[in-house]
């Protein structure tokens, strides 16, 4: 059974610290602006000295040069000085996710993997976009706080409950699902952005209810062009295992 886990990680903190002290944040605001957490705005202001660290190529031995970036940012200073809302954020996200757990309900169509799921608050950058990845045994989501509209702060993880449960679940079933596609043919990955963003409702309408499930499908429905994804959702729900799972997406590429 995959256990789930939460906490705040320092090189995670280090890699959205590095981000903030080059250009990312001006990338992020040309795409879409929005209002980043106070923190990723204080790592911004700390580090305006150390832009120079990441403005050219860096050189192979990339751990070392990250390594002397902290040390010189003085970086266990700016964590120290950010700890309580690190220490909020990793306990309101540790609520949330208490509701209902994804790592057991996404068991019942990935199987249960062997790699543990563990779940990073991030107050840095990307400010935006969840990111999930398989690395060191482990299945590893760094899920930004709910963007708030304009220049309003992000909301916190327990104020937006639905949101944060749906993201960090379609993170880890992307992750999940590729992991258990295995030797599988590589375009049926293609697919795996849209079975995860389904699963995502079907987590969300157990975890939240119906009426929220439904309103989380019609905004994303909307919001990435996905009209099928109501007839993707209810023949997700139908699937006994990730042997059904496999045949749903391997007649989508086929069609």
């Amino acid at each position: 059974m995959n256990r789930l886990a939460v906490r705040v990680d320092d090189r995670l903190r280090l890699s959205g610290c590095l981000l903030a002290a080059g250009d990312w944040p001006v990338r992020e605001q040309v795409t879409k602006p929005y209002q980043p957490h106070r923190v990723a705005e204080a790592a911004r202001r700390y580090l305006a000295l150390f832009a120079h660290a990441v403005a050219g190529n860096w050189p192979g031995d990339l751990e070392r040069q990250a390594a002397d970036f902290a040390t010189r940012a003085s970086l266990e200073r700016f964590y120290a000085d950010t700890q309580a809302d690190w220490q909020s954020a990793e306990a309101q996200l540790i609520r949330v996710l208490a509701r209902a757990d994804p790592a057991e309900f996404l068991a019942n169509f990935f199987g249960n993997l062997d790699p543990a799921v563990v779940v990073f608050p991030n107050l840095l950058y990307p400010g935006r976009q969840p990111v999930a990845f398989a690395a060191l045994g482990q299945v590893v989501l760094s899920q930004p706080p709910p963007p708030a509209w304009g220049t309003s702060p992000p909301w916190g993880y327990d104020e937006r409950p639905d949101e944060v449960l749906a993201a960090v679940a379609e993170g880890l079933a992307r992750v999940m699902f590729e992991l258990a596609l295995g030797p599988h043919p590589a375009a049926l990955r293609a697919g795996s952005s849209r079975v995860a963003l389904a699963v995502a409702v079907l987590f969300l309408r157990r975890a939240e209810g119906p009426a929220a499930a439904d309103q989380f499908m019609l905004m994303e429905k909307r919001a990435r062009g996905l009209p099928q994804l109501p007839a993707l959702v209810e023949a997700l729900d139908g699937c006994k295992g990730f042997a059904d799972v496999l045949r749903l997406s391997e007649s989508a590429v086929s069609q």
